[in-house]
């Protein structure tokens, strides 16, 4: 193909280009009232090279391809004026969604085939016009698709054509968590295929109001299944009962497919309903908050919601609805087998640009074209709105990555990993700001959702709401210059006996000089600095574990030194609402501990069988008491703080 550099303005109302454009840093200028045409079929491309542009407020009308290999946006000056028509048969748009194309108008002729090619990003901003075939392709894998963001509101997509929307997901024998992009869409996309006869009934939507008649407990949660425990799975309900009576689907609505093998879907709008793709301003799915357990309601109000538009979403992003909603956006990876969990901290300023992402190597703020999500309402009558504003062009798949700040606040971010690499994280991170609590916080902290994939270990740290024990993914504590130490009780499922390894896979400490993990194995305490070893690996037999696994922080190492480092001592402290007795030598344990109130009344009675024994003191008010330990013809004394 003949190359020709544009270095100069083009004023004259038509001008004919019929060996294709190749623009190699020069920028064009395209008056009101002025047409391009770049004919020639396949052989009248445009091609923008390093740092070519174009100011458009006329025409540019294209047979051949549309190819933007430059960083820099393509068109300067967007408003909603300057019109490119895509006139030939056949036609492509390549432009990488870091460097998407912004185009102003977008007009595809009657008789013209034009695709925006898998991991390619455009936006129109203003009318887009369909009179022929449109088609956002999509890659053989879980990479992105082409990703299109059209102009809000009523009349943006116009015309007598069709759009489709094509995406691989890859089911392959497990569950894929998906959303559709237009409106009109039947769900024997998902469960009937070309060969009669072939229905697939493993098509569902959740359903939050599902109330298991036995009140769960937190244990038989995290091992659910089909056949004991509390039946939660039963809240999926099946969205087509059988082949021949297809459902229509809704947008924002998250569903979820099982299948043996991939699935190749096409998501069309039909001929002359181009304005079905997904592009209102906003998306308000119905959301609900059903008290059903009373434990807290760590089991009520998630909704799966499903993301209407053909681009990804941008958590972060200002607009959003979350009226009693949870600040978390919980997905789940399928090839992983296990949930996905991002939180920003709300509009704290020490999160701004940091928020942070458990089990994926990325970023997980955006939220992938065509996937569904849980978020969790805590309180009746929530709302959630999803705003077109929030729509942005990302790498993104279905489902993972990107990279984000370093927070400037401590934090650790801890991996549990069994001997066939299957992993699991948990993340606590100390804040220092007034608004975080010790107790659950809808803003800070996120749930944790126990995944059921065979032999995938479970790892989480445990807080209180309403003294309910309630296990998190993400644990936000407030930093308090105050306390000398802050302990963190751990949760474990080790789903078979083996050896299961601890790690630090992040670590950032600027002001607590030590954060240990504590392994109370037996009578003996193994205490595991991260900063020194970020590896730890323990012998674990199959069960939950809630008392055997800790975090200790300290803002100095003659702190922690106190409690692992002499022998000969026994420290007494206390946490929130636990109390702790540690010691390092194992001939002191098995002593008698008493706690007395401020009236001097004893109110607790115990042993201490362990070098590091925690007691739960939820059942007594907060305020001063005094705890006395005796061990071998020695008593140790201390005034403990609960709150």
């Amino acid at each position: 193909m003949k190359k020709l550099f544009i270095i100069f303005s083009i004023l004259v109302p038509t001008i004919l280009f019929s060996q294709g454009i190749y623009n190699n840093g020069a920028t064009i200028v395209i008056n009101s009232g002025t047409s391009i045409y770049i004919d020639g079929g396949s052989n009248g491309d445009y091609t923008n090279a390093s740092g070519g542009q174009i100011d458009i407020d006329g025409r540019i009308v294209l047979e051949g391809d549309f190819t933007n290999n430059a960083a820099n946006n393509v068109f300067t000056n967007v408003d909603n004026d300057g019109e490119v028509v895509f006139a030939g048969s056949t036609q492509s748009i390549t432009s990488p969604v870091a460097n998407y194309v912004n185009f102003e108008k977008v007009t595809i002729n009657s008789g013209s085939t034009t695709t925006l090619q898998a991991g390619s990003g455009m936006t129109v901003n203003g009318t887009f016009t369909v009179n022929g075939t449109f088609t956002s392709a999509s890659p053989s894998d879980e990479t992105i698709g082409g990703s299109i963001i059209t102009a809000t509101g009523s009349g943006a997509i116009t015309g007598s054509g069709t759009i489709n929307i094509d995406r691989f997901f890859k089911v392959d024998g497990r569950w894929q968590y998906v959303s559709v992009p237009m409106t009109n869409q039947q769900s024997d996309l998902f469960t009937e295929h070309t060969t009669s006869g072939n229905f697939n009934p493993n098509f569902y939507t959740y359903n939050e109001a599902y109330d298991e008649p036995t009140n769960p407990t937190d244990i038989k949660y995290s091992n659910y299944d089909y056949g004991s425990g509390y039946d939660f799975w039963k809240a999926w309900e099946q969205v087509q009962a059988s082949q021949g009576s297809p459902v229509t689907l809704n947008p924002a609505v998250g569903y979820i497919v099982y299948n043996e093998g991939n699935l190749n879907t096409v998501f069309t709008t039909g001929a002359g309903n181009p304005d079905r793709l997904n592009h209102n301003a906003s998306y308000s799915p119905t959301v609900t908050f059903n008290s059903n357990d009373g434990n807290s309601d760590f089991y009520d109000g998630w909704n799966l919601i499903g993301n209407p538009y053909p681009s990804a979403l941008d958590w972060d992003a200002s607009g959003w609805t979350k009226t009693n909603i949870t600040n978390t956006v919980y997905m789940w990876d399928g090839d992983a087998g296990n949930y996905v969990y991002y939180n920003n901290g709300s509009d704290d300023d020490h999160l701004q640009g940091t928020g942070q992402t458990l089990n994926s190597d990325g970023n997980a703020r955006y939220i992938p074209a065509m996937q569904s999500f849980f978020v969790k309402a805590n309180a009746s009558s929530p709302s959630f709105t999803i705003p077109a504003s929030a729509r942005v062009h990302n790498s993104n798949q279905m489902y993972k990555s990107d990279e984000i700040e370093t927070p400037d606040f401590d934090y650790v971010k801890l991996q549990i990993e069994n001997l066939n690499g299957q992993k699991d994280q948990a993340l606590v991170r100390f804040i220092d700001n007034d608004n975080i609590k010790s107790d659950f916080d809808d803003n800070y902290d996120a749930y944790k959702m126990y995944a059921t994939t065979p032999g995938l270990p479970q790892l989480y740290s445990l807080t209180y709401d309403n003294s309910t024990e309630i296990p998190l993914a993400i644990n936000t504590l407030p930093l308090d210059y105050d306390v000398e130490y802050q302990v963190i009780p751990l949760g474990v499922v080790a789903k078979q006996d083996g050896d299961y390894t601890f790690t630090a896979v992040e670590l950032n400490n600027p002001v607590l000089e030590k954060i240990y993990l504590i392994d109370q194995r037996d009578e003996q305490a193994i205490y595991t600095d991260l900063a020194v070893n970020p590896t730890y690996t323990a012998y674990i037999p199959e069960g939950e574990y809630r008392t055997r696994f800790y975090l200790l922080t300290a803002k100095s190492t003659t702190d922690i030194e106190n409690i692992i480092n002499t022998a000969s001592d026994v420290k007494i402290y206390s946490a929130g609402m636990k109390m702790f007795i540690a010691m390092n030598s194992i001939e002191l344990t098995n002593g008698t501990v008493e706690v007395f109130d401020a009236t001097g009344r004893l109110i607790l009675k115990d042993k201490a069988p362990s070098t590091f024994n925690e007691y739960d003191m939820q059942t007594y008010a907060g305020g001063a008491y005094i705890v006395r330990y005796i061990s071998g013809g020695n008593v140790y004394n201390q005034t403990i703080i609960l709150k």
